[in-house]
């Protein structure tokens, strides 16, 4: 017993031992990541939500138009960075940190779709103040589109940038999703294993095999950007990835789509998998729905070919 005893102290020095290493590396992750300060806020502002502030700019002047990015903790506002100019022409253009992200907060939470449909509905009424157009990425739309259902005051028209599948978005949370949110979510090995799947050369492989068709296209200030953006705040968005790999966001548009009507357009990059699919299937709920491909590009064309993105904005807006 004495023996035993002596080895489970071992033990147990061992394991502090490695989670004061761990931690320590943490916090340089953290530290090395926002050394070229590449989310300065400039001229950003933060509202104060009941949920957490929530980073936001606003740019230009016109009709307002609110611009989400992809929903994941490497992404922001920086998605937009490229059309900001020539959508603030003619538009108050306001670009936010969505709540677990970039510089917003990042609190311990569930984050569900349902969530967000309550942050843009405050997000609209507070600081727009008006009724507005939103051009959505990939995961956004949805919750966007749930939005300008359940209050149709807020919402002139949708923009969708390659919006994610009906069917992934139905997808309901596993035993296997739930003990990968569980790992996520754990103090200090959770954030390890979250700095792993968000290291710098994770997300530059992104960019060059998922986000963009021509890998030639990213650029180095775009993978400093989603890599200061994730481990911004200490790596505590691995909350919002806990959430998305649990299922948590799933959400069914069904009925959504059959009540929206002509307020839904559709931007897709003509590389992106199964899109000519997902965009037949959005129709099939939605005859309404126009929609526009941009050539030679993956699932963000914003980023990727701008100013192709901006001509069919605007051929989407006139058809």
């Amino acid at each position: 017993m004495g023996r035993l005893i002596e080895h489970m102290k071992t033990l147990v020095k061992l394991d502090a031992f490695a989670l004061g290493i761990m931690h320590f590396s943490n916090s340089f992750i953290t530290s090395m990541a926002s050394g070229k300060n590449m989310l300065k806020p400039g001229g950003g502002k933060y509202m104060r939500w009941k949920y957490g502030d929530v980073f936001y700019h606003k740019y230009g002047e016109g009709t307002p138009v609110v611009l989400l990015h992809h929903l994941h903790p490497a992404f922001s506002s920086y998605e937009w960075n490229e059309v900001i100019d020539d959508l603030s022409k003619n538009h108050t253009v306001y670009t936010v940190d969505l709540p677990g992200c970039g510089r917003s907060s990042k609190n311990r939470i569930s984050y569900t779709n349902y969530f967000y449909v309550l942050f843009l509905t405050s997000f609209i009424k507070e600081v727009v103040r008006k009724k507005c157009t939103v051009i959505a990425s990939g995961y956004s739309s949805s919750f966007a589109i749930m939005t300008a259902t359940v209050d149709e005051s807020l919402i002139g028209r949708i923009i969708a940038v390659n919006p994610y599948s009906i069917q992934r978005l139905m997808k309901s949370p596993t035993q296997k999703a739930k003990i990968a949110s569980r790992l996520i979510s754990l103090p200090v090995i959770g954030t390890s294993v979250y700095n792993m799947l968000q290291s710098r050369e994770n997300i530059n492989l992104s960019f060059t095999e998922e986000y963009m068709y021509n890998p030639f296209r990213s650029k180095s200030r775009y993978v400093d950007a989603f890599y200061e953006g994730a481990h911004f705040n200490e790596g505590k968005g691995k909350f919002l990835l806990a959430s998305i790999q649990g299922n948590m966001m799933s959400v069914n548009l069904v009925n959504a789509l059959r009540k929206i009507g002509d307020k839904l357009f559709i931007l897709y990059g003509e590389k992106v998998d199964n899109i000519h699919t997902i965009v037949s299937t959005y129709e099939k709920y939605d005859p309404e729905i126009r929609s526009e491909c941009i050539a030679s590009a993956g699932l963000i064309p914003h980023m990727e070919r701008s100013s192709a993105f901006m001509e069919a904005y605007e051929n989407v807006l006139q058809k």
